[in-house]
């Protein structure tokens, strides 16, 4: 009865992780916990290579040339074994079925025994490298092993890390409220529309700042720099339009900053986590993208302004519907005249 019990909690605790096929790309932009492998000691020192992804956790194991490894399980059954001929994984093993390797989830004493790869490396979630409890921001964990029949452990630790205050951020956006109040109460044609212009270039290169700073991240999936490539080719498309009159650059102000308003916001992310995903520093690209929002913000609100003004130009400058005879010269004024006598 025990051991069945133990069996049960096992096979409930595997299914939360999930297979990953590629587990260091990642369209997410910033996560809550990074974890570290220790520094390898003997046996594994010289017979294995380790590594903890940092998008989702996963540990990826190499066996190093001339050595055999196995990883135990939580039950403590051999799950995955690496030698010089490849990566096996053992089908009856309720571990490997919960860390999405096995094929089959029936746990059974003697192993069965699959090729999963000609390279002996293996990638996979591990319970043991999982979040930590509330309340905890630091542990732990260990994984044991068999290095060439000699037993020893995977070991490391993982760490929750909070996001900075986002208060000197807000700071920011309340200066470019008060700025776009200002400017609006001011009824100034050409400070409005220079000011639109303005904001709009500032979100467009904060908006192709953070585009390059993601996708030249290591953890960037491809869809990440497809993204990135379609905001790069609009912001230089509306790029062009500011070479024109001061109305269009003004329009293209606006529609820049609703373009770098929308970026903004789907990476919001950033604020609401302790590590960004990105190839520069988290403030740095926090930084980013609080110019993005907030002046894009601005370009959007003035540029409506601008909109209105040259609507109403259109049309007051629109032809009369009706012809007034008496704005003609003479002759023209009379040609109808004779025409109905």
């Amino acid at each position: 009865m025990r051991g069945r019990a133990v069996t049960l909690a096992v096979a409930a605790a595997l299914a939360a992780p999930a297979s990953a096929a590629a587990h260091g790309r990642t369209t997410a932009v910033a996560v809550d916990y990074e974890a570290h492998a220790a520094p390898l000691t003997a046996p594994l020192a010289g017979a294995a290579a380790v590594r903890v992804y940092r998008t989702d956790l996963a540990l990826r194991l190499t066996a190093l040339p001339g050595h055999r490894i196995a990883v135990l399980g939580l039950l403590g059954e051999p799950f995955v074994r690496l030698t010089p001929n490849g990566a096996y994984v053992n089908e009856a093993s309720l571990t490997a079925a919960g860390a999405g390797l096995a094929r089959r989830s029936t746990a059974s004493r003697e192993p069965r025994w699959r090729l999963y790869s000609r390279t002996p490396s293996v990638t996979w979630h591990d319970p043991r490298v999982h979040r930590l409890p509330p309340g905890d921001d630091h542990g732990r964990w260990a994984i044991p092993v068999l290095v060439d029949g000699r037993r020893s452990q995977l070991e490391g630790e993982i760490r929750r890390v909070s996001a900075s205050p986002p208060w000197p951020l807000f700071a920011i956006g309340a200066a470019f409220l008060a700025g776009t109040g200002w400017i609006v109460a001011r009824r100034s044609p050409g400070l409005l529309r220079s000011a639109t212009t303005a904001f709009g270039v500032l979100a467009a290169g904060a908006t192709l700042a953070i585009a390059v700073s993601f996708a030249a991240a290591s953890t960037a999936a491809e869809d990440v720099w497809m993204e990135s490539g379609t905001e790069f080719a609009l912001v230089l498309l509306l790029g062009f339009m500011l070479f024109g009159s001061g109305d269009t650059r003004a329009l293209a102000g606006g529609l820049l900053g609703l373009l770098a308003l929308a970026v903004g916001l789907t990476d919001i992310p950033v604020f609401l986590h302790g590590i960004v995903l990105s190839a520069v520093p988290a403030d740095v690209i926090r930084l980013f993208v609080a110019l993005a929002i907030f002046a894009g913000a601005a370009a959007v609100v003035l540029g409506l302004f601008v909109f209105l003004d040259v609507l109403r130009a259109l049309r007051g400058a629109r032809a009369p519907a009706g012809l007034d005879l008496r704005s003609l010269p003479p002759l023209e004024r009379d040609r109808p005249r004779l025409a109905s006598g």
